[in-house]
């Protein structure tokens, strides 16, 4: 079962679980079976259009079973996917044919300097007990100056913060990697910092999904949360649902979407 721990000394959230190595992508993938369909209004899509031209050559960093990558795909993009876990690589390729699906490491990318326009990171340097400095480091020399880094990861939110300083969650100290390591929730500060280290200028920053860290942190609003996210309902019920995620994403987002541009020199 996850649990979630703070962790004063770094000023993050810890979740235990599985340690996400790449056999547990490949079994993770493997039981979610054949990928949804990304619709055109996804964030994947939506903000490449917003700050790459058609043809814009994007990586998906850890692209997992590639739906995403896809999705760019059809809107236009030259788009390259690439992941760590063999078995997730091999599906992505049987259910894409056509994609460019690569195995590969994002803190040590076969790609060379400046050759990319855009690079997605969705929900991958969460996961690394030792830090994220590779991977910005990396998605710095590939893009091109000017090019533009999307980068998703859980988000150490301004309702989480709340809740730490409130106590609403256990304190722990660690010395090296526990057992059971999964992911971090990342504050805004430090991930911002570490961009504008590696060369980034943070162009937006908000919080996303909301309605996970609803249903997982704010035990009082469980009922009504399910109630919302329940598929069946009226149109006003699904206005609704929009209106209350989308205003309380600043809040309480469970993850965050950061734009960086590289520099130019």
């Amino acid at each position: 079962m996850r649990r979630v721990v703070y962790w004063e000394k770094t000023d993050r959230l810890i979740y235990f679980d599985e340690k996400a190595t790449p056999q547990f992508w490949d079994f993770h993938w493997q039981a979610e079976g054949k990928p949804p369909a990304i619709g055109p209004r996804d964030d994947v899509v939506v903000v490449s259009r917003k700050y790459l031209a058609r043809g814009s050559r994007i990586l998906e960093g850890g692209c997992g079973r590639a739906n995403k990558v896809k999705a760019m795909a059809d809107a236009g993009f030259c788009a390259i996917g690439l992941d760590f876990a063999p078995d997730a690589v091999k599906q992505a390729r049987l259910h894409y044919p056509d994609l460019d699906i690569r195995q590969g490491d994002v803190r040590s990318l076969e790609f060379p300097d400046g050759s990319l326009d855009g690079y997605w990171s969705i929900g991958v340097i969460e996961h690394f007990w030792e830090g994220y400095a590779s991977i910005m480091a990396e998605a710095a020399r590939v893009l091109r100056p000017n090019g533009f880094l999307f980068l998703t990861a859980p988000w150490l939110s301004p309702y989480r913060k709340h809740k730490v300083r409130t106590g609403g969650y256990p304190r722990a100290d660690f010395s090296s990697e526990p057992a059971g390591f999964y992911q971090f929730a990342l504050g805004r500060k430090e991930v911002c910092s570490e961009l504008v280290r590696h060369g980034f200028r943070v162009l937006r920053w908000r919080g996303r999904v909301s309605e996970i860290s609803m249903r997982d942190d704010m035990a009082l609003f469980q009922r009504q949360t399910r109630w919302l996210l329940n598929s069946r309902g009226s149109l006003v019920k699904r206005v609704a649902r929009l209106a209350i995620f989308t205003t309380l994403n600043q809040y309480c987002g469970h993850s965050f979407l950061a734009v960086a541009r590289r520099s130019a020199d």
